[in-house]
């Protein structure tokens, strides 16, 4: 697996996009329900419960994205993806006293992260079938990584300095996002391996006759 990601120009900048993206989509919605349960909202786990459902809107979008790929917009789709994540995030930290802003936010917010996600996995459904099973695999091990990080953080965050803290930390990987995918948006257009793999030392021999 660790050979197949070091063959493929566009792997290893997709695994630090989406595992970047995950992170933050695990840190803030972990942190949502911090949020939400002190004042000026102390909700009810019965009352947070029903905000995870218009996180549904990224679903939705999810079913978009794949055709952006197909037309070819995959890099700077995803650029923009990265983008409105920032964005949410920083209306996020801007509203945090209203609910109202919050909803909008978590739309926003599962639309990019949900897009990024969908166009990094789909980069891999190009090559060839045991190059694309290992990097999906490498694809699903890296979102586990960066959501596991998010979800660690979480808490130690919030103790630290509450919601504000909580959105610099998920800005900061949004913009490690946006970093990578700057500088490898050459890389992260080509789905072939990095060279051809070394042919057979018997490929060139003659066919011996009846």
């Amino acid at each position: 697996m660790f050979t197949t990601v070091a063959r493929h120009r566009a792997a290893g900048p997709t695994l630090a996009v989406c595992a970047a993206t995950f992170a933050v989509f695990s840190l803030f919605w972990t942190s949502l329900t911090y949020l939400l349960t002190t004042p000026p909202f102390s909700f009810s786990v019965s009352r947070i419960g029903p905000l995870g459902l218009v996180g549904l809107a990224g679903a939705l979008a999810a079913r978009r994205a794949g055709a952006l790929h197909d037309r070819g917009w995959s890099v700077p789709a995803t650029g923009i993806g990265l983008s409105l994540l920032g964005l949410s995030l920083a209306a996020a930290w801007a509203g945090g006293n209203s609910i109202v802003a919050l909803i909008i936010v978590v739309i926003v917010l599962d639309i990019a992260a949900q897009t990024i996600l969908v166009l990094g996995q789909t980069r891999p459904f190009a090559l060839p079938g045991s190059a694309r099973t290992r990097l999906n695999t490498a694809f699903v091990v890296g979102n586990f990584l960066g959501g596991a990080l998010g979800s660690a953080i979480a808490e130690p965050l919030w103790v630290a300095d509450g919601w504000t803290a909580i959105t610099i930390a998920s800005l900061a990987f949004t913009l490690g996002g946006l970093v990578v995918w700057s500088l490898a948006r050459g890389r992260l257009a080509d789905t072939g391996p990095q060279e051809d793999a070394p042919s057979s030392p018997h490929a060139d021999a003659p066919t011996a006759g009846r």
